[in-house]
C-alpha cells in the first residue's frame, strides 16, 4: 500500500481545510482514496499499516454477505469506512467517532467521496454511559430507521481520557480517576447500542472498551469482528455463547492476534477446550484430578472423563460427584486400553482445542486456562506448560521434584502475553524428549488434518507415537513458563513395570518410519534420536531375563533402519542405548546383509522379537520347559 501525502498550506478553493490537515492518497479494497486527516504522520502510517496488515487480508480471505451492516467503532477520519463503503456499496456503514476534530474530517471525507451508504455518529461506546431507549433495527434490510438514528444521536456525555500517544483516540474512564488535563466529556452510547444496531461486521478500534464490547457481543449474532486490541483482553471476553451465530474474529494485539476463523471448522466446533481424562480403576485419584482441572473456573474449559470399563466403581463415583456440573461430562466404554479411551473422548468432543490428562495426575489451577489463552492468541498448533513429578510420603505430604527440562527454563520467556511469558520450541525437541502429551493443548484441526491419533493396537506407551507425530508436524510449539502439570509417581505405573510391554516401542517406531517413507519426510534424524533414547530408557528398566532378547530385537531394528534409510546410524547412536553387546550384534547382522541393497521395503519386514505377545509366549514356553 502506498501513502502519498502533502501538507495543505492554505485552504484550497471550495474547502475548509486548515494548515494542520493533510490529504493522503492510498489504495485498499481495490479503491483509490483521497482522505483528509490530522497532520500526524505517525498516526497516518499506523492506520495504513492496519489497513494493509489487518483489514485487507481479513476481508480478502473471508466470504462476507453481499449486503449487511458494518459498525466502524473508532472511525477517526474514515480510513476504513470510506474504502469499505466504496468497495461494498450494498453495505451500510455506521461510523462512531467521539473526537470532534476527527468527526468533522470524517463527515468532510464522506461528502467528498459522494457516498450515501455511510452514517456518521458523533459518539463513542462507554460502559458507564446512561441507558437509552433504543428501538431495534429491522434485520430484514440494511437501513437504519429514523427513530433509531435519532436515538443514537441524542446521547448524553460521559468522561473519557485522552490517549496522547494514540492521536485522537479516547478511552472510557471514571471521572474520579483521570487527571483533569486529560479528562474530556464526550457524547457516549451505552453498550446496548450494539444490540439495537445489530451489525453483521464490526471494525474495532476502541482502547479501554474492548473487554466490555466483547462481553456485550457474546450473545449477539455478529458474524465478523476485526480490529486492534490496545490491551491484553482475556479471550473468553470475545468467545461467543455456545448457541450464538458462528463468528470469525481477528483482533491484533502487539505480536499476537486473537483469532477464530475458517481453519477451526467453526461451523461444527465450539471455541472451547475439552480435557479428556482416560480413567480405568482410578477411584482413588480421579476427584483430585478433576477438581484441579476445574479449579480456576474458566467457563471455556470442559472435562470429559472416559471410563474405560472400570471395575472399582470409578464411573459411579464421578457421576455422583459431578452429575450436576455442566463442565464435566462422563462417557463410558468397554475396556480397550488408554489409547482407545483417549480417542473415544476425542470423538465425543465438539470443540476447537483438546488436551489429554491421566486420571492419577493433577495440574496447577491455571495451567489449562493459560495454555488456551496462548493457543488463541498465537494460533499455535500446540501449546505446552512445564511439568514436575511428585510422590506422597508416609505422612501424606506431597514431595515435588523438578523435571529433567527445568534447567532449560530458568529465565523468563522472550514473549509476553498478559500475565504469562513463553518461548517458541522446535518440534524436534519434543520428538527426542520424554513423552509428556498430558501437559499440552492441541488444535483439533491440526490433529485432524495430520491424522494424528493414539494407536489402539497397543496397550501401553501409546502416547509416544502421538507425541512423535505432533513434534514432526507442529514445527514450533509455544512453551509457557511458570505453570506446571503434576506427574504422579507410584509403583503401579506402566513405565515402572519392566515387562515385555517395552517391546511395543519397536512396533510403534516401525509405524512411524513407514509413515515417514510414505510421506517423504525430509529429515529422519529426530525420529532416530527418539528411537535411541527410547532404547536406552527401556533397556535400563527391563527385567534382567528380558534384556538378552531385547538386545537382539534392538539390533534387528537398528539394522533394518540402516538398510532402509542408508547411513543414518553411527557408533555414538549405538553407545547411547546403553545396551550391552549391541555394537557386536549390529555389526554381525550388517555383515550378514552386506550384499543386501538399501531398500525402503526393508521396513515392511517383521520380526517376532518386536511383538510383546510373542515375547510373552516365548517366556511362557521357556518356563514350562525349564520350571
Amino acid at each position: 500500500m502506498t501513502l502519498l501525502s502533502k501538507l495543505i498550506k492554505g485552504a484550497p478553493p471550495g474547502t475548509d481545510a486548515q494548515p494542520d490537515q493533510v490529504t493522503s492518497s492510498y489504495t485498499v479494497f481495490g479503491q483509490m482514496i483521497d482522505l483528509a486527516h490530522a497532520n500526524d504522520r505517525v498516526e497516518a502510517e499506523r492506520y495504513l499499516d492496519d489497513l494493509n496488515q489487518i483489514y485487507q487480508p481479513f476481508l480478502a480471505s473471508r466470504v462476507i454477505p453481499v449486503a449487511g451492516i458494518c459498525l466502524d467503532i473508532g472511525a477517526d477520519a474514515g480510513w476504513f469506512a470510506i474504502p469499505f463503503a466504496a468497495a461494498f456499496p450494498k453495505w451500510h456503514v455506521i461510523c462512531l467517532e467521539a473526537d470532534p476534530s476527527a468527526f468533522d474530517l470524517l463527515r468532510q471525507n464522506v461528502s467528498q467521496a459522494g457516498l450515501d451508504n455511510i452514517t456518521c455518529i458523533n459518539a463513542a461506546l462507554h460502559p458507564d454511559a446512561p441507558p437509552l431507549d433504543l428501538p431495534a433495527r429491522d434485520k430484514a434490510g440494511t437501513d437504519i430507521s429514523d427513530d433509531l438514528l435519532a436515538s443514537l444521536t441524542q446521547t448524553e456525555t460521559a468522561v473519557f481520557q485522552r490517549l496522547l500517544s494514540l492521536g485522537s483516540r479516547l478511552a472510557p474512564a471514571p471521572s474520579n480517576n483521570v487527571p483533569k488535563d486529560h479528562a474530556v466529556s464526550r457524547p457516549a452510547l451505552p453498550l446496548s447500542a450494539l444490540r439495537a444496531i445489530a451489525p453483521d461486521l464490526i471494525k474495532l478500534d476502541a482502547p479501554g472498551c474492548e473487554a466490555a464490547i466483547g462481553q456485550a457481543l457474546q450473545t449477539e449474532p455478529v458474524g465478523f469482528v476485526v480490529g486492534r486490541l490496545h490491551a491484553n483482553v482475556p479471550s473468553v471476553m470475545f468467545t461467543p455463547a455456545k448457541d450464538a451465530v458462528p463468528r470469525e474474529h481477528y483482533l491484533v494485539h502487539g505480536e499476537h492476534a486473537l483469532r477464530r476463523d475458517y481453519e477451526d471448522n467453526f461451523d461444527s466446533r465450539v471455541s472451547r477446550l475439552d480435557i479428556v481424562v482416560a480413567m480405568y480403576n482410578a477411584k482413588t485419584f480421579i476427584q483430585e484430578c478433576v477438581d484441579s482441572l476445574l479449579a480456576d473456573g474458566c467457563p471455556d474449559i470442559r472435562v470429559i472423563v472416559v471410563d474405560d470399563g472400570s471395575t472399582d466403581g470409578s464411573a459411579e463415583f464421578v457421576r455422583d460427584l459431578y452429575g450436576d456440573n455442566d463442565r464435566v461430562k462422563l462417557v463410558q466404554k468397554a475396556n480397550g486400553g488408554c489409547a482407545s479411551a483417549r480417542n473415544f473422548g476425542r470423538y465425543h468432543s465438539d470443540v476447537t482445542h483438546i488436551a489429554f490428562v491421566d486420571a492419577d495426575d493433577r495440574v496447577d489451577p491455571d495451567l489449562f486456562s493459560a495454555l488456551l489463552e496462548a493457543a488463541r492468541y498465537t494460533g499455535a498448533y500446540v501449546v505446552e506448560g512445564g511439568f514436575k513429578t511428585f510422590t506422597v510420603d508416609d505422612q501424606g505430604a506431597d514431595v515435588f521434584e523438578p523435571s529433567y527440562e527445568a534447567k532449560y527454563y530458568t529465565q523468563p520467556g522472550h514473549h509476553y502475553l498478559g500475565d504469562y511469558d513463553y518461548d517458541w520450541v522446535d518440534g524436534t525437541q519434543i520428538m527426542i524428549g520424554q513423552p509428556t502429551i498430558w501437559r499440552r493443548v492441541h488444535r483439533r484441526d491440526f490433529l485432524d488434518r495430520k491424522d494424528i491419533w493414539f494407536p489402539e493396537h497397543v496397550r501401553a506407551f501409546d502416547d509416544q507415537m502421538f507425541q512423535l507425530l505432533v513434534g514432526q508436524y507442529a514445527t514450533a510449539i509455544a512453551h509457557v513458563h511458570g505453570i506446571h502439570y503434576h506427574y504422579r509417581q507410584h509403583p503401579a505405573q506402566d513405565i515402572k513395570q519392566g515387562d515385555e510391554r517395552h517391546f511395543y516401542s519397536f512396533n510403534m517406531f516401525r509405524n512411524i518410519f513407514l509413515r515417514a517413507l510414505d510421506e517423504g519426510w525430509n529429515d529422519i534424524l529426530p525420529t532416530v534420536g527418539s528411537l535411541i533414547n527410547t532404547m536406552h530408557w527401556s533397556y535400563s528398566g527391563l527385567r534382567d531375563d528380558l534384556k538378552p532378547v531385547y538386545a537382539e530385537a534392538a539390533a534387528e531394528f537398528l539394522v533394518t533402519v540402516q538398510k532402509t534409510f542408508g547411513d543414518v546410524l553411527d557408533a555414538d547412536h549405538i553407545n547411547r542405548t546403553g545396551i550391552q553387546g549391541l555394537d557386536a550384534l549390529v555389526q554381525h547382522k550388517l555383515a550378514s546383509m552386506e550384499n543386501t541393497p538399501i531398500s525402503h521395503g526393508m521396513m515392511r519386514l517383521e520380526s517376532w522379537r518386536w511383538q510383546p505377545e510373542f515375547i510373552r509366549m516365548m517366556q511362557s514356553l521357556d518356563q514350562k520347559t525349564h520350571p
